[in-house]
């Protein structure tokens, strides 16, 4: 679709007659995640999956964004196109927080919003800490003092993925709970290649600004004035984003509950989607 001249693109999955749920992807992601991760899932448990690429990513183009707040209208443009009065929402790492946002901004629309291995709200505190014998947080907090750099960045890491070995090289500097479910797994290792590509495949100016607007700028809402049930999935064995994340994010929203899993890492969702979309499904009403 288009959506104020720009291209606005994703991928349907899952049941096609199921309960609605808008999918929001990691960075770099794109709507690889869902439908690898969880079209089958889906549609085991009567999901009908709706993944959207963010601005300059996937099948999207680029577009100005400021906010992770302004990804609500989208959302619920998206909906309208859809003829979607009433929908759950589901974000992954990075897209956690879009999740939230649109929980936010669309109380009334919104029956439920699933956050899966995802940051809370960047502060310098939280920078200085890591999970998992891994501490990924220093390039953030430079983010959070030098935004400029995430053009660089972004740009940095395309060039590296596409390296034959670019993708080991991002491997490596997962937790040892992620390398652990990677090794052996040719299938899970050319799925996750394959969404890093799709990131890219316009450049790296949305990954940039998707860095920007997670961790160098407010969010533009606050988590603890969401209404909506919020359910937290985290794995103990996260070191992209520690479980303190978690843990914030659940202390700050009121509704909210929140799934450790032992032994799972940044990779949660994978191994377990049909149970989180089974919490969706079990806890919604029909829709509209």
């Amino acid at each position: 679709m288009t959506l104020q001249g720009a291209r606005l693109g994703g991928m349907e999955c899952g049941d096609r007659d199921g309960y609605p749920v808008l999918a929001f992807h990691g960075a770099p992601g794109s709507h690889v995640e869902a439908v690898a991760f969880a079209d089958a899932a889906a549609a085991e448990v009567g999901v009908r999956l709706i993944a959207i690429d963010r601005p300059g990513m996937g099948m999207s183009a680029m577009s100005p964004r400021q906010q992770i707040a302004d990804f609500a209208d989208t959302v619920a443009a998206v909906a309208d196109r859809f003829h979607m009065k009433r929908f759950a929402v589901l974000g992954a790492s990075a897209g956690g927080p879009y999740a939230l946002a649109a929980a936010a901004r669309l109380p009334d629309r919104v029956s439920k919003a699933i956050a899966v291995s995802s940051p809370a709200p960047f502060d310098d505190q939280s920078a200085s800490k890591g999970s998992a014998g891994v501490k990924p947080a220093g390039g953030l907090l430079i983010l959070r003092r030098f935004p400029f750099l995430a053009r660089p960045a972004a740009a940095r890491m395309a060039q590296v993925v596409r390296k034959p070995r670019g993708l080991d090289a991002m491997i490596a500097r997962m937790s040892p709970a992620d390398r652990a479910r990677i090794a052996g797994d040719n299938w899970l290792r050319d799925r996750l290649a394959e969404n890093i590509y799709t990131a890219f495949e316009s450049g790296s100016r949305g990954v940039a600004v998707d860095f920007q607007v997670l961790f160098a700028r407010p969010w533009g809402f606050d988590p603890a004035n969401i209404t909506v049930p919020v359910e937290i999935w985290h794995g103990n064995g996260d070191g992209n984003v520690p479980i303190e994340d978690a843990m914030r994010l659940a202390k700050a929203i009121p509704n909210s509950t929140i799934e450790i899993i032992g032994g799972a890492g940044h990779l949660l969702f994978v191994d377990h989607a049909a149970e989180i979309l089974q919490s969706i499904r079990s806890t919604s009403p029909a829709a509209d």
